[in-house]
């Protein structure tokens, strides 16, 4: 599955829960479904890799196809042609052949990362071992795009539910 489809499935969820999304909170929430995915799955659900930005784990391809909302609300992947974005969602979920076990990890995912704010989603990341390691020492503030290996972060996910 690409992100820019998860993106819309995440949008729509938090956006029916009465929540908003900025291009960084979209980033971790994908981050957060695809670790917990590994976890559960067994497997990734994208296709993509997340590097480790400074604001916290990013997939470049939905970044530079989103970077023009800045840190404001994005309202394009909810804003669909002819306005039926149930009809998208589904289309999305039949077309990537999501079972009914995803689609229910994805919402739980979402109910328990969708109501924190992008900054909170940030500082998480920050603290875990899976961007810190990628980053290698490098500081915070300072520009990196080394891939976040999704093999740690099923190791290191699957070790916060074993404890």
């Amino acid at each position: 599955m690409t992100a820019y489809d998860l993106a819309h499935i995440v949008t729509h969820y938090v956006n029916q829960k009465g929540d908003s999304v900025s291009h960084k909170k979209l980033q971790k929430l994908l981050y957060y479904v695809e670790a917990w995915h590994l976890v559960h799955m067994g497997g990734p659900i994208l296709d993509e890799e997340f590097e480790a930005w400074v604001h916290g784990p990013v997939i470049p391809s939905l970044y530079q196809s989103l970077k023009q909302y800045g840190f404001n609300d994005l309202n394009v992947i909810h804003d669909v042609e002819g306005g039926n974005i149930d009809k998208l969602i589904d289309d999305i979920i039949k077309n990537n052949d999501l079972s009914e076990d995803q689609q229910d990890l994805i919402e739980q995912v979402l109910d328990k990362y969708g109501i924190k704010t992008s900054f909170a989603l940030e500082m998480m990341t920050h603290q875990e071992a899976p961007w810190v390691e990628a980053r290698g020492g490098i500081p915070p503030h300072q520009n990196c795009n080394t891939i976040i290996s999704k093999e740690r972060m099923k190791q290191f996910y699957s070790s916060l539910i074993d404890g």
